[in-house]
C-alpha cells in the first residue's frame, strides 16, 4: 500500500512484524539469537532459556506464587499481539465526507487486525486512546471473536470463563493500542463495575504502575435499579500514561475551571453596570450567590481588585507539621500601620525572597491593620484551570441530541462529557484513536472541541461492522433507520451516517467555522 501522506490511513501497511526488535535483541544478547528453518523460510529466533540465563536474577520466572494477573489462555492471548493479520484494507471511495481534504479516517474490521496494520505507519503517533469497550455485562454486542475469544452465552454462564475470555480480548489490542501512543500520549478507558479490577491489573502490567494517572468516578446520578446489592451510579474512567513523565514535563493533566468565563463576563457586566467600585463588588457577589452551579472553589473567586479583576485569597501558613526553619517566620510589615502583621504558627509557606517577590507584585492582601494575617492574591484570569478531580458529576443523556440527528441509538456516551475528557488530554492537530467506536460519539466531541477552540484534532475510528438484529428492542428501530435509509444493517453503517449528520449540525451551530468535518473510509477484507 502506498503512503502518500504520514497524517491521513493511507499510511497503513500491510503487515507489521517483529524483526527490528529481534534485531535489537540479538546487539544485546547475540548469544540468545540464532536462526531456524520455518516453512522453508529462514527466521529469526530467541533462545528463552538462554536469554534468561544471561539475565540472571533480573529474569522473571515462572513461580506460581509469583504476583501478577492470571487467566486461563493467557498465553493463547498475548500469542496474539505478534501473529500478523490476514487481510488489508481496502478504501471505500464515496462512503465517507469530503474525503479529497479531510485528514480523519473510518476503518471498518475488526479491531485486533485493523491495530496490527496501524502499527507500522501509525506506531507512536496517536496522542489519545479514548475507549469505551465492551463492560461485560451480559448485555454488550459481544461476538465469536476469531481470535480467540468465544460466543458468551446467558450473563449467568460460568464467571472465570466469562472474565477470562473478555480478558483474552482485551490484553492483546489494549497492548498494540499502547504501541500506537506518542511518548507524550495517553490512554482514558471506560469501564463499569464488572471489569473494573481485572482492567485495572491488566492496565498496570502492560502500562507499568508508575504510568498510572488515576482512576476518575463519573457519577451518572441514576442508581441500577436492579441490584442485588449496592446499586452503582458510577462508571469509572480508569486514565494512563504511555510514559508519564514525559507527558507531564510537557503538560500538567488539568482541566479548565468549568464556569470561569462566565464569572469573568459576569465581573465585567457588574463595572459596566455600576458607577462605583463597591457597587460593582455588591452586585458581582449578588450573581454568585445566585449561581448554585458553581463549585466551592470557583465561589470562593468572589472579590473585585480595585483594577476590576476577580480574585480570591489564600492562606500563606506553612502547610506541614514539622516546623520550617527560622526564615520562614520573618513577620510582614502592614503598608499603612508600619508594623509587623501576625504570623502563622508553623511560620510562612514560602521562604523570604519568595515572600518579597509577592509583595513587589502586589500578590499579597493586608488586613485594614496590623492585627489581621495577610493572605496571597489569587487572581481568576491567572488561574483558568484546576486539578482533574476524583469524582466528575455528569447526569445528563444525550436522546435529545440525537432525536436532532435522526439517529436511534441506545444509551451511548454524552457528547459534552467525552469533550471534556478528550479536551483535557489533547489540543493543536492531536490524532485521537476510538477503536470501538460505537455511535461515534468521540468523533462528535473532537469536532465539536475543534469547533469551540479553533483546534485541529484529527479522529481515526474502529468499528466492527456489527449486524443489527430486528428481533431485539433496543435495536430494532436503528435497524429499521438503516434499511429505511440504505445503510449497511450494522454499527458500523449507524455510525458513519451519525459522522454525515454531525457534520451538518456543526456547520450550522458554528457557521464561522471552516475545520475539518470529514472522513475516509477503510474496510477490511481477509486476504
Amino acid at each position: 500500500m502506498s503512503r502518500p501522506d504520514a497524517d491521513c490511513p493511507d499510511a497503513l501497511v500491510s503487515a507489521a512484524d517483529l524483526a527490528d526488535r529481534i534485531e535489537r535483541l540479538r546487539v544485546l544478547f547475540p548469544q540468545a539469537v540464532g536462526e531456524r528453518l520455518v516453512e522453508g523460510r529462514t527466521l529469526a529466533s530467541v533462545d528463552l532459556a538462554q536469554l534468561r540465563r544471561l539475565l540472571g536474577p533480573h529474569a522473571a520466572g515462572d513461580e506460581a506464587d509469583g504476583f501478577g494477573l492470571h487467566w486461563p489462555q493467557r498465553a493463547a492471548a498475548a500469542a496474539q499481539i505478534a501473529s500478523p493479520p490476514a487481510g488489508r484494507l481496502q478504501r471505500c471511495p464515496g462512503a465517507g465526507l469530503d474525503e479529497a481534504t479531510t485528514r480523519n479516517g473510518f476503518i471498518e474490521g475488526d479491531n485486533l487486525d485493523v491495530l496490527k496494520l496501524l502499527q507500522t505507519g501509525y506506531a507512536g503517533r496517536v496522542k489519545l486512546a479514548y475507549l469505551d469497550p465492551p463492560y461485560n455485562t451480559g448485555r454488550d454486542f459481544i461476538y465469536a471473536d476469531r481470535h480467540g475469544g468465544v460466543r458468551r452465552g446467558a450473563p449467568d454462564a460460568d464467571r472465570t470463563r466469562r472474565h477470562g475470555d473478555w480478558l483474552s480480548r482485551m490484553y492483546p489490542r489494549l497492548a498494540l493500542i499502547r504501541t500506537l501512543l506518542a511518548d507524550d500520549g495517553l490512554l482514558a478507558i471506560h469501564i463499569d463495575e464488572h471489569e473494573q479490577p481485572a482492567l485495572t491489573l491488566l492496565l498496570r502490567e502492560l502500562f507499568g504502575e508508575a504510568n498510572e494517572l488515576g482512576i476518575a468516578v463519573w457519577d451518572k446520578r441514576n442508581p441500577k435499579g436492579d441490584a442485588r446489592g449496592i446499586a452503582y451510579q458510577h462508571e469509572s474512567l480508569l486514565l494512563y500514561a504511555r510514559d508519564a513523565a514525559t507527558l507531564l514535563a510537557k503538560q500538567p493533566l488539568r482541566r479548565p475551571k468549568r464556569h470561569a468565563q462566565q464569572m469573568l463576563a459576569a465581573a465585567r457586566t457588574a463595572l459596566a453596570a455600576s458607577p462605583t467600585l463597591e457597587e460593582a463588588r455588591s452586585r458581582y457577589r449578588a450573581w454568585l450567590k445566585s449561581q448554585p452551579q458553581l463549585s466551592g472553589g470557583e465561589a470562593m473567586y468572589w472579590r473585585l481588585s480595585a483594577d476590576g479583576r476577580v480574585y480570591r485569597l489564600v492562606s500563606m501558613a506553612w502547610p506541614n507539621k514539622q516546623a520550617p526553619s527560622a526564615e520562614y517566620f520573618e513577620p510582614l510589615i502592614h503598608p499603612q500601620t508600619g508594623r509587623p502583621c501576625p504570623v502563622p504558627v508553623r511560620g510562612w509557606r514560602n521562604p523570604p525572597e519568595t515572600m518579597r517577590r509577592l509583595l513587589d507584585t502586589g500578590r499579597i492582601e493586608f488586613g485594614p491593620d496590623e492585627s489581621v494575617q495577610p493572605q496571597r492574591i489569587y487572581y481568576l484570569d491567572e488561574n483558568l484551570y484546576e486539578n482533574v478531580p476524583s469524582i466528575l458529576p455528569y447526569g445528563g443523556s444525550d436522546d435529545a441530541l440525537l432525536r436532532t440527528l435522526g439517529i436511534p441509538f441506545d444509551q451511548p456516551k454524552p457528547v459534552d462529557f467525552v469533550a471534556a475528557v478528550i479536551g483535557w488530554c489533547t489540543g493543536g492537530d492531536d490524532l485521537v484513536l476510538d477503536c470501538w467506536a460505537g455511535s461515534g460519539t468521540t468523533a462528535h466531541a473532537v469536532m465539536k472541541l475543534n469547533a469551540g477552540d479553533g483546534g485541529r484534532r484529527r479522529f481515526l475510528l474502529v468499528q466492527r461492522p456489527e449486524p443489527l438484529d430486528p428481533r431485539k428492542s433496543g435495536q430494532r428501530a436503528a435497524f429499521a433507520f438503516c434499511e429505511q435509509h440504505g445503510l449497511a444493517p450494522d454499527l458500523a453503517g449507524l455510525c458513519r451516517e451519525r459522522l454525515r449528520r454531525t457534520a451538518a449540525l456543526l456547520r450550522a451551530e458554528f457557521p464561522d467555522w471552516d475545520g475539518d468535518a470529514g472522513f475516509r473510509v477503510w474496510r477490511w477484507e481477509d486476504a
